[in-house]
């Protein structure tokens, strides 16, 4: 891959200030200079020039939390009227009410994994469309671990759940195998929380991924339901859930634990475990979570939608905790846009996080979550992966972070590339059933 230089009118490294009328040459798809155009084209004056006009080039999006195979879940809520949605009497937005609903869907949908490998083109399609670069996506279908290894842009998350040892043996056997199998692919488990793993099995998980060296991600305090079930085996989760899926025999005796007690119990707050919405966690768990290194991907969309709670935002920040963005799925959020995510959390958030700080968790947090250290940020030695958003006007520097934190910068995207590799777009400005 030739030399060649890539110019902007506005370049933001992210890690560092950023660049009016700047350039960056990339060379075998890494960054080897960054700076002013005019210095760039003089030094490297050999190398061709794609100029991006009056565009902001940025590093590309990352979405650390996500599950791509539910993106067809609209369409399949459509087509599937569930027994919860008629007869729940906690409403339509309740934490359990919305699982419930998720299990009976899939159950109306059957076993053939080309339903969710279908959704899951369509995710990656849509997230690379609004100029995500990297994912971290939770693998449930496990058929879906050889779409991964050939197209994931970033790192697959093989759900581990349930309470019976076969079948999460057989999960830490799968995810192993591919580990092994397609080392070119990054992988890791994610158990999936504590009230859908028993303590043992919550342990055997972190054993297994400590002994391999693979990172976890885990959904982690995302509702007060969650803390209620764990304290004392009562609450909805107890009371609907487990008898839904015929696991009343495990809710005895309660654990006593809250969720983080849960996760160090077992061997898992370490600095490569993701801990996903952290909604519910107070200050002194917050200091822990920030001594083990651990980072914390908050998905505040859907902590709204699902009525979750909202996560103490500025406590991670004043306590040094790593934060990265995530959207979750499609089955409780709106889009798969790290950029719709960005201007609801600033909104929501009331001042918590300001634009730069949501940045640097869309772009560096996101790629420090997801284990990757040559990304995310604009700088010799990276890798070439950028975003190019080409607005209708631009505003004055001073006003560029905030204006990054728009909804419509979304819909801007004039190119993406990858390891300096230009990701295909074309299709982007068509309709894609979800």
């Amino acid at each position: 891959m030739p030399t060649h230089i890539y110019s902007s009118r506005y370049i933001v490294p992210i890690e560092g200030s950023p660049i009016e009328d700047g350039a960056l040459v990339v060379d075998e798809g890494r960054i080897i200079a960054l700076g002013e155009r005019t210095q760039l084209e003089q030094r490297f004056s050999h190398a061709p020039c794609t100029d991006f006009g009056d565009s902001i080039l940025l590093p590309a999006l990352i979405n650390a939390h996500t599950h791509l195979e539910l993106s067809h879940f609209p369409r399949w809520k459509e087509q599937i009227r569930t027994s919860t949605e008629q007869h729940e009497p906690r409403g339509e937005h309740g934490f359990t009410a919305w699982i419930l609903r998720l299990i009976e869907i899939k159950k109306a949908l059957g076993r053939d994994p080309e339903i969710y490998r279908s959704a899951w083109h369509t995710g990656l399609h849509l997230a690379q469309c609004a100029g995500t670069g990297y994912i971290g996506d939770i693998l449930t279908t496990q058929q879906l671990s050889t779409t991964a290894a050939e197209r994931l842009p970033g790192r697959g998350y093989i759900e581990i759940i349930g309470h019976d040892p076969t079948q999460v043996h057989t999960r830490l056997e799968h995810l192993q195998h591919w580990a092994e199998h397609a080392p070119h692919a990054l992988w890791g488990a994610a158990p999936h929380a504590p009230y859908t793993l028993s303590q043992d099995m919550l342990k055997l998980s972190f054993r297994t991924t400590t002994t391999r060296h693979l990172p976890s991600s885990i959904h982690l305090a995302e509702s007060d339901e969650e803390v209620e079930f764990l304290s004392d085996a009562a609450g909805p989760l107890a009371q609907e859930l487990y008898p839904y899926v015929h696991w009343e025999q495990h809710l005895k005796p309660p654990r006593r634990m809250r969720p983080l007690e849960s996760l160090q119990h077992a061997g898992g707050l370490r600095r490569d475990t993701l801990l996903v919405h952290g909604v519910h966690l107070n200050k002194r768990e917050i200091d822990e979570v920030a001594a083990s290194k651990a980072s914390v991907a908050l998905c505040p969309r859907s902590n709204a939608r699902l009525h979750c709670g909202k996560a103490p935002a500025g406590e991670y920040l004043r306590a040094g905790v790593p934060l990265a963005l995530g959207t979750d799925s499609l089955a409780s959020n709106g889009s798969l846009s790290i950029w719709d995510e960005m201007a609801f959390a600033l909104q929501w958030f009331g001042g918590d996080l300001s634009p730069q700080q949501l940045l640097h968790m869309a772009t560096y947090g996101g790629a420090r979550a997801l284990g990757l250290n040559d990304v995310g940020t604009l700088a010799q030695g990276q890798r070439a992966t950028f975003v190019v958003v080409s607005p209708p006007a631009l505003p004055d520097l001073p006003e560029l972070a905030e204006f990054l934190c728009q909804s419509r910068r979304g819909r801007e995207i004039t190119a993406l590339y990858r390891n300096g590799n230009k990701v295909d777009l074309s299709n982007c400005n068509k309709d894609v059933s979800v």
